[in-house]
């Protein structure tokens, strides 16, 4: 009963009165909604779901006596399993799908409902009007809406947030640009190193006038902050939390903390697994208010850890800190998800060069740096990279679209056979934009020094 009263109250809620719900509602009643819906949801897909059916009788799972996640066990959905048995996981006729890449380069398939879709747009309605955007705000909406997620349940947002708003997609941040003065825009909207690219522009033209930013589906770069409100003359910036598995943003940036996100209590049941000493483990949610394609404890890879102290602005709603890293070998990075599948497949194509490779990501000031170490005997470096960009062109057209851009740059460094690899091991894709070392004092590691 409280489980269909509270799904009753949240669809027929409005995105303020939502906003209302994060920022009052009581961790102890929260949690008692949360439990409730989770129960239900257990058994809801153990009935409807192929996937989870098979899946707990494999496991010796009754649904109807779990009560709480630690019930489940070691039981966990993984990416694998969307990506291998997508619509297995189907509980009812869906409306739309949305893909996203995988580490192994084969491509994660979620399902959703119109239903869905539209309470998914009040939800970021909710998260929106709690970062500051008002209805009188305009809105350039810059994120992707190819067939990822951000640009179309983000639109959503936008309608039910009652704004004016222009869908531009993720097109070159030029166009935007030219667009600000003519509609009036307050807010963008954009994946960080877009928005960082939006910024050089205006930098050059001397500077113009926003009341927000708000970042999603990556990072953003810690020294880019101060610099994008200078710019903007005093802007805000925000970011969001989000995947294309749990549909809306399950985290937003409501309040003066940068260094994470108030959580979404009331669509997800987070839990952190297998945490350090430090409390820092994997993030794993059930989505709690889904039909087509629920999800039970899905492990996001994600590294982080849930602060449990009251947040001085408030909000009672639960806060996650950013993100520590990856448990897999993904890297959201120059405005895509990259993965070692997709840079072996663009050296194969390079005659000459020896098995060893590594991609190292850093930060030149603000700009992302895609750098591509390579082996070779080779003398004709420049043609060695003029090779490797046009195979990256064929194989993946998307990645040098971002860098026709300028979201990043591109660099091959070629080195004599054997010095890439000192270990046994050679980890291929390292993320360091984000390393905490002084850039003077500490240098990074080379690319013969990162190795596991």
């Amino acid at each position: 009963m409280l489980n269909w009263i509270s799904k009753t109250v949240t669809k027929l809620a409005t995105p303020e009165q939502i906003a209302r719900m994060y920022r009052s509602t009581s961790p102890a009643f929260a949690q008692k909604i949360a439990l409730s819906r989770f129960r239900h949801t257990v058994r809801y897909v153990a009935k409807y779901s192929p996937f989870y059916r098979d899946a707990f009788a494999a496991a010796g799972i009754n649904a109807e006596a779990v009560k709480t996640p630690a019930d489940l066990g070691d039981f966990y959905t993984t990416p694998d399993d969307l990506s291998s048995q997508a619509e297995k996981f189907i509980c009812k006729k869906p409306s739309i799908v949305f893909e996203s890449s995988g580490t192994s380069g084969r491509n994660k398939q979620v399902y959703y409902g119109k239903d869905e879709l539209q309470q998914m747009g009040k939800t970021m309605a909710a998260g929106m009007r709690l970062m500051g955007v008002t209805s009188e705000d305009r809105v350039a909406n810059a994120f992707d809406f190819s067939i990822w997620i951000p640009g179309l349940t983000s639109h959503y947002g936008l309608m039910s947030c009652d704004v004016f708003c222009l869908a531009f997609g993720k097109v070159d941040p030029l166009e935007v640009y030219r667009r600000l003065d003519q509609y009036k825009f307050t807010v963008v909207l954009g994946e960080p190193t877009w928005l960082i690219r939006l910024t050089e522009l205006a930098e050059k033209d001397g500077g113009k006038k926003l009341k927000m930013l708000i970042g999603g589906a990556e990072e953003m770069p810690v020294a880019a902050v101060p610099w994008m409100q200078k710019v903007w003359g005093g802007a805000t910036i925000k970011m969001c939390y989000g995947t294309v598995e749990q549909g809306d943003a399950l985290g937003f940036q409501p309040c003066s903390r940068m260094d994470g996100y108030h959580m979404n209590s009331v669509d997800f049941l987070p839990e952190i697994i297998e945490a350090d000493a430090e409390g820092y483990g994997e993030m794993v949610f059930t989505t709690l208010t889904r039909s087509v394609m629920p999800l039970v404890r899905y492990r996001t890879r994600d590294v982080t850890r849930l602060d449990k102290n009251p947040c001085n602005c408030g909000i009672r709603a639960p806060f996650m800190e950013k993100l520590r890293g990856r448990r897999d070998e993904l890297v959201v990075a120059s405005g895509g998800n990259l993965y070692p599948l997709m840079f072996q497949t663009i050296l194969n194509d390079i005659p000459g060069l020896t098995h060893d490779w590594q991609v190292i990501f850093r930060l030149d000031g603000v700009r992302e740096v895609l750098e591509i170490n390579v082996e070779s005997n080779r003398m004709d470096h420049d043609l060695i990279d003029q090779q490797i960009r046009q195979s990256a062109t064929f194989h993946y057209p998307d990645l040098m679209k971002n860098l026709a851009l300028g979201i990043f740059r591109m660099q091959t460094q070629v080195h004599a056979p054997g010095q890439i690899r000192s270990r046994r091991k050679l980890k291929r894709l390292v993320d360091l934009r984000h390393d905490p070392r002084p850039s003077l004092a500490e240098p990074a590691p080379s690319a013969e020094e990162l190795v596991s």
